[in-house]
């Protein structure tokens, strides 16, 4: 699903147009728009930084601003919808400043976001790195701004990605040169190791919009971590379209672990989404003897339990991969979570077939489940499938699979109680309770005892702080980010 970053409602934060003849070229503004994933919200960190290098003022997109950048997420027909109602709302809103699109929508529909009124720049994800550049060099137009009865024709640099060409180096992309590199809280830092993906799931448009799988040097990725560390960061996410296809040359994403094993310093590391065929056995055992370094959980890129489901989603994994993965990862990680994605109504999914699905998620240490009802996403071999599920069946066996979900979950929080999970402290309350994120990504409150001692936590607990915590209960009546979070002790 598609999500927005830093983006307020209509009504409670207009925006204004600058007076762009009294500002001149020395102050001029740009904001940003993210929607979408991980990896956009730090590709649009990337430009804001080369367009402060090159001397803009980044601000917030509540503010006024000469020049708008708007980074689109394409996953879902709701995601393009929802990029075309915020240009058009920004452009109603300042209507002398420029508009510029990038992101997945831009890649795929170009011509689309050629045809709304008020877009001056339209950049594929193949030329996304060259933006901050390729608007410098209009800098005297865009300080003018534009009036606001003036037809503008897009500028468009938008090119089909090449799936036949060598993987790409970083060198060659000056945004993975750079690792795009942020902070996505003020605990954790993200770090992009990968772009792109070399599998062609018939229900997905991204791999045509991220073209083929590149990766970052492997001593780009570690030196980032070193700087990351250095700035006081205890815990990064590695993160990108497909982590699992990382290479760098003979180094693979175990290899890459392997390394980031051994860097010195107090943190961890967190791996995003992975294909079940990705975790193989080395990676296992590396997660296993990391000693803490690799976070004890996995997000698996399930869809499905059912071979025949499988197979129309042109999915590599089958449904005996799966179930020893799982098996395995639980034998040799201790307390791991296991979380997992699944498409529920895909095309010619029989009852029997969802039947399995549910049935296999019942019996293996699964954890978390993310649960969508399939979409059909135009362009894509799945939109024109037969066998369509009804929408009503897609909303049945969806409640069914969350709910299911909610009760492994419940369960696997109640098996933390006793444990001792390294988490680090991410905020505190109103009330002087601290929050963090265990190892095994499960939130953890650690509440300020009536007797006072809210002071002396404050003292050792801070923003980014490693801590072990003893869990002695779960609160099942607090909802924090859709967790009950466990009850930590500080040991």
């Amino acid at each position: 699903m598609s999500s927005r970053q830093t983006l307020s409602d209509e009504s409670t934060h207009p925006a204004h147009p600058l007076p762009a003849t009294s500002q001149g070229l020395a102050s001029r503004r740009v904001a940003f728009c993210t929607l979408g994933c991980k990896a956009n919200q730090l590709e649009s960190s990337a430009m804001a930084q080369s367009f402060s290098a090159l001397g803009w003022q980044v601000v917030s997109e509540n503010e006024s601003a000469h020049l708008y950048v708007f980074n689109t997420c394409t996953v879902t027909e709701r995601a393009d919808a929802e990029a075309r109602r915020l240009i058009r709302k920004f452009r109603r809103q300042n209507p002398s400043a420029h508009i510029a699109v990038t992101g997945c929508y831009a890649q795929i529909a170009p011509e689309v976001i050629a045809g709304i009124d008020g877009v001056d720049f339209i950049i594929g994800n193949t030329h996304k790195e060259q933006l901050p550049e390729l608007l410098q060099q209009h800098m005297v137009s865009l300080a003018e701004g534009v009036a606001a009865n003036q037809k503008r024709v897009p500028v468009q640099l938008v090119e089909a990605f090449d799936f036949g060409k060598s993987r790409e180096r970083a060198e060659t992309n000056p945004m993975l040169a750079v690792g795009a590199a942020a902070g996505i809280d003020r605990a954790r830092a993200s770090l992009k190791i990968q772009d792109g993906c070399d599998y062609k799931c018939t229900y997905c448009i991204i791999w045509q919009a991220r073209g083929p799988s590149r990766s970052v040097a492997k001593t780009t990725v570690l030196n980032e971590i070193r700087r990351l560390v250095a700035e006081g960061f205890t815990e990064v996410v590695l993160t990108g379209i497909n982590i699992g296809q990382y290479q760098d040359g003979p180094c693979d994403l175990n290899q890459l672990l392997q390394a980031i094993a051994q860097l010195p310093g107090t943190f961890r590391v967190r791996l995003t989404s992975l294909d079940p065929l990705e975790v193989t056995e080395p990676l296992i055992e590396t997660i296993a003897t990391s000693g803490g370094r690799i976070a004890p959980h996995i997000h698996l890129s399930t869809q499905s339990a059912d071979d025949a489901v499988l197979k129309r989603m042109a999915r590599r994994h089958h449904q005996d991969h799966l179930i020893a993965v799982c098996q395995q990862l639980a034998a040799c990680v201790p307390h791991v979570t296991l979380a997992a994605d699944v498409i529920v109504g895909f095309p010619g999914e029989t009852h029997t077939a969802f039947e399995t699905t549910y049935q296999v998620l019942e019996r293996l240490p699964m954890h978390l489940l993310h649960v969508f009802r399939y979409s059909p996403r135009p362009g894509t071999p799945a939109a024109t499938m037969d066998g369509a599920v009804p929408d009503r069946i897609r909303k049945e066996r969806a409640e069914r699979l969350i709910a299911l979900g909610e009760q492994k979950a419940r369960y696997h929080r109640q098996q933390m109680i006793g444990t001792i999970r390294p988490t680090m402290i991410e905020s505190q309350t109103e009330q002087g309770d601290w929050l963090g994120i265990s190892d095994n990504y499960l939130r953890v409150l650690f509440p300020a005892q009536p007797t006072g001692n809210a002071d002396d936590m404050a003292k050792a607990f801070k923003p980014q702080a490693l801590v072990s915590a003893h869990i002695v209960a779960v609160d099942e009546a607090q909802n924090l980010l859709a967790q009950n979070p466990l009850i930590g002790q500080p040991i």
